[in-house]
């Protein structure tokens, strides 16, 4: 199972943030909105199609904040998909004790899990 894809849900009433993780167990995944740049200048959803799904790990209650390559001025979401850039990351904190943490395209769901319990983060999976 890989990673595809970050969704920012947003903040939830007590102001902690909230994303999906989806995965997939397809190799071809095809999303013709993915091929715009920059990503942020479509307001058009940038999630696969439900047929590409297999599983989504929610994120919630943290305050991790990422950067998603779907909000950037600057790329598209194939950038991503070719490893030029990650899927999301962590906004650089000057003050930050740990390192900070990116999460790639493709990316097993194993290293994904790994990475958020290095912070005491967990993923509430639902399979498709």
């Amino acid at each position: 199972m890989r990673l595809i894809f970050i969704n920012e849900i947003g903040l939830d009433y007590k102001h902690q943030r909230q994303y999906e993780f989806i995965f997939s167990e397809m190799d071809e995944i095809d999303v013709d909105e993915w091929f715009t740049i920059p990503a942020a200048s479509t307001s058009i959803s940038k999630s696969p199609d439900v047929e590409y799904i297999s599983l989504v790990g929610l994120l919630k209650d943290t305050d991790l904040e990422l950067e998603l390559i779907q909000n950037s001025d600057y790329f598209g979401v194939i950038d991503a998909v070719h490893g030029i850039i990650s899927l999301g990351w962590e906004k650089f904190d000057y003050d930050a004790a740990d390192s900070r943490i990116s999460f790639k395209f493709g990316e097993k769901l194993e290293s994904v899990e790994r990475k958020l319990d290095q912070r005491g983060y967990k993923l509430i999976k639902t399979e498709i």
